[in-house]
């Protein structure tokens, strides 16, 4: 299994675009997909922001994840099944997709034309850690609260 940080995010991008889909066709239960959806995307973003970006001119990419959070928060509060609700749900897919074409057509490759294969692997075992560390905290704060996160 690759490890590099190109192939981890591009993965959570493909884990993200089953979530919409997921949402969009109503499969499941909405409210857990989109807890899921908000702590993949957050952990996703603030790992990119904090291991990824530092070594690479990222700055609308991080103005977009800021619009993406924004969107989330939104598609939380919503209620599943509602017009707010399908209207946020497009909005965020539509940020999402313009920030995944951006960053696997243009940020991505220029990382891997400008820094090592070994780089790329140390990136991606920071990226890991610290999508982890998110992943775990909102995890946390989920369990601390006993009301719902929800509206």
């Amino acid at each position: 299994m690759a490890t590099d940080v190109i192939t981890l995010i591009t993965k959570d991008h493909r884990a993200v675009e089953g979530l919409f889909e997921r949402l969009k066709n109503k499969e499941g239960d909405q409210e857990a997909t989109v807890t899921e959806l908000h702590a993949l995307l957050i952990a996703h973003s603030r790992a990119e922001e904090d291991r990824v970006y530092p070594d690479i001119d990222a700055h609308h990419s991080l103005e977009e994840h800021k619009e993406i959070e924004i969107l989330l928060d939104a598609l939380m509060r919503a209620e599943p099944g509602t017009k707010v609700f399908d209207r946020t749900l497009d909005k965020l897919i539509k940020s999402v997709n313009r920030h995944v074409q951006e960053e696997e057509g243009k940020v991505l490759p220029n990382l891997a034309k400008s820094v090592s294969k070994k780089r790329l692997e140390d990136l991606g075992r920071e990226f890991k850690k610290r999508r982890a560390e998110e992943l775990d905290a909102l995890s946390a704060q989920a369990r601390s609260t006993s009301a719902p996160t929800r509206r």
